[in-house]
């Protein structure tokens, strides 16, 4: 796999979720100005009705994401655990909580530190948002030139997408971290 210098990797991915979470908001907003065709669970679901405070709290939430992945490019923190012996199902909540627990308890749970969660965060947040920024991308030139697609897209098949897409993501990324800590000495 190549492998990118840090500056260059930071610069590159930082860049495409800044376009790409942009574009998904300027076509948004070109389709829909009152959010009426809106499927973002922040206004399906929550009730944000106005493009400014959606806008606000999504470029927070980017804003977070980036920060995060600075700290993890630039003060990475070990995230591995030092005992030997754990199972996969172990060691999946150690990277996040930090101590041993079964996998779930990372759905409930929060991490012994700010420093563990943000450099968690800076690895995981930022693969998924760059992988949201590629589906959000490739649906809205789908959209723009194919009929085909326009008439089979919808909020469901795109939200299956994002979130298998990140279950994925994490899955393999904790699997890699797994194979490492088996490896360690």
């Amino acid at each position: 796999m190549l492998k990118l210098p840090k500056n260059l990797k930071f610069i590159a991915v930082t860049a495409w979720i800044l376009f790409s979470r942009s574009y998904d908001a300027y076509c948004t907003h070109t389709l829909t100005p009152d959010l009426s065709k809106e499927a973002n669970p922040l206004v399906t679901v929550a009730g944000v009705s106005s493009w400014s405070v959606l806008l606000i709290i999504l470029g927070c939430l980017t804003a977070y994401a980036l920060f995060a992945f600075y700290i993890r490019t630039y003060k990475p923190t070990n995230l591995l655990p030092k005992e030997k012996g754990y199972s996969f199902n172990h060691f999946v909540a150690f990277l996040f909580l930090g101590y041993k627990d079964q996998w779930f308890a990372t759905l409930y749970k929060l991490p012994s530190s700010i420093k563990r969660f943000n450099n968690y965060m800076g690895e995981v947040l930022t693969k998924c948002l760059a992988y949201a920024g590629a589906v959000s991308t490739l649906m809205w030139v789908l959209i723009h030139n194919s009929e085909y697609y326009r008439s089979i897209h919808s909020a469901p098949i795109i939200y299956s997408i994002l979130t298998g897409g990140c279950f994925a993501i994490i899955y393999v990324w904790n699997r890699s971290e797994y194979q490492q800590y088996l490896i360690q000495d």
